[in-house]
């Protein structure tokens, strides 16, 4: 009897250790990947809440480089997407490493805040937004400067220069507009336009420069910029201003910029913008300081698809993207962004775009899911190099087992690379899928979240290969009245 007692006793044991077991959320997976010499690629995936995480932790180094891109190279045209582009296309022409979405834009591809390029302030900063910039050496700069910048005539007098490469306002505003923008300046109203000649490229923070007016155009609202030159629109005021200027005359604009480490940015030759503050000085910073750059409630405190940016004390970069907003992650609150940048030592970090935009790219594969189902076109981005890498020829064969798969939303499927008869370690390729129909982690492991055909790719050996996919519909719900469900709102 007592013998019986025991064995029982222990089986009541196992069954409860069993259920606890059960019962305990399941522990959040990780894997890492050196993707070159200097760039650590890391991805965290959970279902207790859903949440994916991926990124990139880069050491500073000589052979390392970041450059900014703008949307098909220019602010603003008039294609269809009207100076966006995708991330992955961006990275694809630029053949870049890996590259990341940046700043806030309009329906247009007018980066909202702070944007130098090759050295080059293209855009000036947004009012209390942050900034990150790369200088040469891997010197890390962030803050949220403010455009100080002037227009000097002949005759001594001054205005102040309020923008950089965007439409003139109606309100007296004063824009100086290179290249970069496009072929034709823009103004919100009709001002007066002057046409510069021989101004001297780059225009960099810090600079004084010299040009001459070819002409002054009154009552405008469209000028043709020069490739050699440049143009100016005044409205208001500041069209009084330039009516003053006659051809032949010589004008001087210094462009610089102020406040918060304003000079650190003179040596910055690639920057981009967003907000608010995550961390600074390895602290979160407090809601209250979200909407006071503008960002409110509603934006912080729910969940949402999120990229975000930082540096840590020893000085490397953070890139990082959360997915949203689909049934594999949930997305994160501002307040647990800025825990996650903490949680990988981030000393300082900002949010960049997010929602749709947010987009993480390495090897031409988008390793994210973005939200919108596809990418979204932004207005700039942040290109990746490791200039150690060394380019080789691929030594081996491979293939994806299954070599396709026909799946409905919500399934998965786990794919699995194979050199010869030999399984590939997961740590050693890296997976994406550029067309949407799901999600698939650094295990190789795909879920499906959109009816479709397209492709789940992996990298290599310097090679890529690609397993075709079929996605389709889960049935239809029956409603309350025996019929078949409608189409669902989302939001």
């Amino acid at each position: 009897m007592r013998r019986f007692q025991g064995r029982w006793l222990l089986g009541a044991l196992a069954w409860l250790l069993i259920m606890g077991m059960l019962a305990q959320p399941k522990p959040t997976e990780t894997i890492q990947k050196r993707i070159a010499p200097h760039v650590l690629l890391f991805q965290e995936v959970s279902t207790e809440p859903p949440l994916a995480i991926q990124g990139l932790r880069i050491s500073p180094s000589r052979s390392v480089r970041i450059e900014t891109s703008l949307g098909n190279d220019v602010v603003l045209t008039e294609m269809t997407a009207r100076g966006r582009e995708t991330v992955s296309r961006a990275a694809w022409r630029h053949r870049a490493l890996a590259a990341i979405n940046a700043d806030f834009f309009p329906f247009t591809g007018d980066p909202l805040g702070l944007c130098i390029l090759r050295g080059e302030i293209v855009s000036e900063p947004f009012p209390n937004r942050p900034a990150i910039g790369w200088a040469p050496g891997g010197k890390v700069v962030m803050g949220a400067p403010r455009l100080n910048a002037t227009l000097t005539r002949a005759d001594g007098a001054q205005a102040t220069l309020t923008g950089i490469n965007r439409p003139a306002k109606a309100n007296s505003d004063l824009v100086l507009f290179t290249h970069f923008f496009g072929a034709t300046a823009q103004a919100e109203t009709s001002g007066v336009g002057v046409v510069l000649d021989a101004l001297p490229r780059p225009v960099r923070v810090g600079t004084t420069l010299q040009a001459v007016v070819r002409e002054v155009l009154p009552n405008v609202n469209s000028v043709p910029i020069p490739l050699t030159g440049g143009v100016l629109i005044g409205t208001g005021d500041m069209g009084s201003f330039l009516q003053a200027l006659q051809p032949g005359q010589s004008v001087q604009l210094r462009i610089d910029l102020q406040g918060d480490g304003a000079s650190a940015w003179r040596e910055v030759t690639e920057a981009v913008a967003g907000g608010p503050w995550l961390v600074r000085n390895g602290k979160p910073v407090p809601p209250e300081e979200y909407e006071q750059a503008g960002f409110n409630r509603s934006f912080w405190e729910r969940r949402h698809p999120r990229t975000a940016v930082g540096r840590t004390a020893k000085g490397e970069l953070i890139w990082l993207v959360v997915d949203g907003r689909q049934p594999h992650s949930q997305g994160a609150t501002l307040p647990e962004l800025a825990q996650l940048m903490l949680r990988y030592g981030a000393v300082d970090a900002i949010n960049l775009d997010g929602g749709g935009s947010s987009t993480l790219v390495v090897r031409d594969l988008v390793l994210n899911s973005p939200s919108d189902g596809s990418e979204r076109p932004v207005a700039n981005l942040w290109l990746l190099y490791d200039d150690s890498l060394r380019p080789t020829l691929p030594r081996a064969t491979y293939r994806i087992e299954p070599p396709s798969a026909t799946l409905k939303v919500g399934e998965r499927v786990r794919f699995r690379l194979w050199r010869d008869k030999e399984p590939v370690s997961a740590w050693d390729a890296i997976w994406g899928c550029n067309t949407g129909l799901g999600f698939i982690d650094q295990w190789g492991r795909f879920v499906a979240l959109r009816p479709g055909q397209g492709t789940v790719s992996v990298y290599i050996d310097q090679q890529w290969l690609h397993v075709p996919l079929r996605v389709e519909a889960p049935p239809s719900e029956p409603n309350k009245n025996g019929g078949a469900g409608g189409n669902r709102t989302h939001e």
